[in-house]
């Protein structure tokens, strides 16, 4: 399978444990082109809402298929992109006293969502394994004017924030346990392989055996 626009992916079909697309979400038409290394800006050219997407395939029998819940999830966005944009915006308006307490003088005055517009766009769509009320989780990464290095992080479920922070919240699994009511389960499946993992690893001098 090519890369392909994620939303002609059916669901059930096999994809590997990570899939790399795109998708072009209207809504996101006229900010910040964001597709350079690590979200920085390739182009004074304003985005064309074509955004690169990011798939982990969940694991059912031994292999990795987009599952219906993801299929669900990516159909809701193509959807409903322009109340998907301005739920994540509002909260990032929400969040910015907290923000500017951090970045102080590196972030620009934002007083409303569309100030917004010419200070960041969405560099990947991470389409997570997660999910609740048969909607998986989508992480927003998105690049910025103010974080070069570490951009910001929107986890979403639908049109609801889940979690704001750095890139690396996009991308987050505890994030999509902690909201999903799983985390506890994730923990114990968590601890039970590192202890598999260190049960089956040699010592050092059994390597000259």
């Amino acid at each position: 399978m090519s890369n392909q626009e994620i939303t002609e992916i059916q669901p059930n079909i096999i994809i590997g444990e990570s899939y790399d697309g795109w998708i072009k979400l209207s809504a996101w038409k006229g900010f910040e082109s964001r597709n350079g290394f690590y979200g920085s800006k390739d182009s004074e050219i304003e985005s064309d809402g074509t955004i690169k997407a990011h798939i982990i395939g969940e694991s059912v029998d031994y292999v990795h298929l987009l599952s219906q819940s993801q299929f669900n999830a990516i159909k809701f966005l193509k959807e409903n992109s322009e109340q998907v944009r301005d739920s994540l915006l509002n909260g990032l308006l929400a969040d910015y006293p907290n923000a500017k307490e951090i970045y102080e003088d590196l972030i620009p005055e934002i007083n409303t969502t569309v100030d917004y517009k010419n200070n960041l766009g969405v560099a990947f769509l991470h389409v997570m394994d997660s999910e609740k009320n048969n909607h998986a989780y989508i992480g927003f990464e998105l690049g910025c004017s103010w974080d070069d290095e570490h951009g910001v992080g929107v986890m979403m479920h639908k049109d609801r924030v889940v979690k704001i922070g750095l890139a690396e919240e996009s991308f987050n699994h505890w994030n999509c346990y902690e909201d999903n009511g799983t985390s506890e389960y994730e923990q114990m499946k968590w601890e039970k392989a590192q202890e598999l993992r260190h049960k089956h690893q040699k010592k050092w001098w059994e390597f000259w055996k």
